[in-house]
C-alpha cells in the first residue's frame, strides 16, 4: 500500500469514537415541554417489571437498531414509549461514553403534542415534569468513585515493562443526584442533564 492509497482511504473517513464497533449504542431525547408559559423537562420512570433498571428515572430513548442514524432512534423511541410524534429536535448534544462501553447520543427536543401523550405501560410506569428554572438553580449532590480495571487471568504481564508491578492508572467516576419532590434523578441521566444545564 502506498501513500496515495492511504490518503484515499483515510480522507473518506468521518471521525467518530475509537472502537465504537465493539460498543453498544443508544439515543435519547431530553424533552422540553412548555406549560402555561413555563418550560419543563419531561422525565420517565421506567416500568417496574423491566429486567434492566426497573423504576429508574430516564429520558425517552433506547438502542440504535441496524442502519438507523441516532436522531431516527431518538424519535422512534419517543413515539414507542410515549406516543409522541411532533417533536422538534433543536440540536444533538455532547455524546456520552459510559464506563460499560455504551455510547449515548442525546438530543434536545421540544415536544409540541404533549396533550397526545400515550404511555406504553410495558416500558414506562409514568412521566413527570420538572421546571427548568428549578433545575438551573439546583446544586446536585456529587459523589466521586474510583474505576479500576480488573485484568484477565491470562493478561500477558511478561509483555509490558515492570510486569505485574506496572503502575496502572485508575479512573474517577462521578455520580450526580438531583432531587425533586419524591423523585431522585441520578446516574447517566443526571450527567446528561448537568451537561445541558451548564450550557444554558
Amino acid at each position: 500500500m502506498n501513500i496515495e492509497k492511504i490518503k484515499d482511504k483515510i480522507e473518506k473517513i468521518t471521525p467518530y469514537i475509537n472502537g465504537w464497533e465493539r460498543m453498544k449504542r443508544a439515543s435519547v431525547i431530553i424533552p422540553l415541554v412548555e406549560i402555561e408559559d413555563e418550560v419543563y423537562v419531561l422525565f420517565e420512570v421506567r416500568a417496574k417489571k423491566l429486567i434492566s433498571q426497573p423504576g429508574d428515572i430516564c429520558f425517552p430513548g433506547g438502542k440504535i437498531d441496524g442502519d438507523e442514524i441516532p436522531k431516527e432512534t431518538a424519535l422512534r423511541e419517543a413515539f414507542e414509549e410515549l406516543g409522541l410524534k411532533n417533536i422538534d429536535i433543536i440540536k444533538e448534544l455532547d455524546i456520552v461514553i459510559r464506563h460499560d462501553s455504551t455510547i449515548i447520543h442525546p438530543f434536545l427536543g421540544i415536544v409540541n403534542d404533549i396533550e397526545t401523550i400515550k404511555i406504553n405501560e410495558s416500558e414506562v410506569d409514568h412521566v413527570f415534569y420538572v421546571p427548568l428554572q428549578y433545575l438551573l438553580t439546583y446544586e446536585p449532590v456529587e459523589s466521586i468513585g474510583k474505576l479500576v480495571v480488573k485484568r484477565a487471568e491470562d493478561f500477558p504481564y511478561n509483555l509490558i515493562v515492570n510486569g505485574e508491578s506496572y503502575k496502572f492508572r485508575e479512573g474517577k467516576y462521578r455520580s450526580l443526584f438531583y432531587k425533586y419532590k419524591d423523585y431522585v434523578i441520578w446516574g447517566i441521566t443526571a450527567e446528561m442533564l448537568k451537561s445541558l444545564l451548564d450550557k444554558l
